[in-house]
């Protein structure tokens, strides 16, 4: 079956329905415009979403409302982070009075209402973007499995025949997903479009010629020539900033 990152589980707790199903509407908008699998659970109440969280990974997001009669929103955070709850907090409110406290919560984002569905999907995209890395793995259907490929196995993905090959660390697997729809799902800053039939981990890449990127495994990724002199600067970009980053 579905391993459990072939879909995302978002909790939305928000004590008016209308909140409810107008965040729903929207995340499912995100969902779809990302080839992305979502489910989506709703919670009238702080103290609801605390009982159905007791499998504390089941949810990778949650969308909070700060205002809320019992328990508020920054206080229900302040419980699911005490219980190990590790998920992306998305706070919900009229105001950003709430400086220290998110800071507290380790919350990802603000959502000031009215919010449009813009504001929501940018959320969403940043919170993907920065899933703990134990999450971040490609869910593909392939020979009549689910497979999850870790991001940090994947070399690069060609197009070959109207399928994608994916090349990984030990194998490759092919999909009937095109690339766009593989590149927004993997949705990472490591990996470069670098030609409309490739897309390249920048991490597998040991050095540039003229019209190729010569990857780990000795194969010649090409580049595209019409935006070379562009992507060869992004990967220039991306390495100081790898070596700037190592501690």
């Amino acid at each position: 079956g579905k391993s459990e990152m072939s879909e995302l589980w978002v909790a939305v707790c928000d004590d008016l329905e209308e909140g409810r199903l107008s965040l729903a509407r929207m995340i499912r908008s995100w969902a779809r415009s990302r080839g992305l699998s979502v489910q989506i659970r709703s919670f009238s109440s702080g103290e609801e979403l605390l009982n159905a969280c007791r499998q504390p990974e089941l949810y990778q997001f949650v969308f909070l409302d700060i205002f809320m009669p019992g328990l508020s929103g920054i206080e229900t955070a302040r419980r699911l982070r005490a219980s190990g709850c590790n998920m992306s907090i998305i706070y919900a409110t009229t105001s950003v009075d709430h400086g220290m406290e998110s800071f507290e919560t380790r919350a990802a984002d603000y959502l000031v209402k009215p919010f449009r569905e813009e504001d929501v999907a940018r959320a969403l995209d940043w919170c993907l973007e920065h899933l703990p890395e134990r999450l971040r793995a490609l869910p593909i259907y392939a020979e009549g499995e689910w497979l999850e490929l870790p991001l940090s196995s994947i070399r690069y993905i060609e197009v070959l025949d109207h399928h994608c090959q994916i090349h990984t660390l030990r194998q490759t697997v092919v999909t009937r997903r095109g690339l766009d729809n593989l590149e927004a799902v993997i949705n990472s800053g490591d990996f470069l479009r670098c030609h409309r039939s490739f897309l390249v981990n920048m991490n597998h890449i040991q050095g540039m010629e003229d019209s190729d990127f010569c990857m780990s495994d000795g194969a010649l990724v090409p580049i595209s020539a019409a935006n070379r002199v562009s992507l060869r600067s992004a990967f220039i970009d991306w390495t100081y900033r790898k070596a700037w980053e190592q501690p």
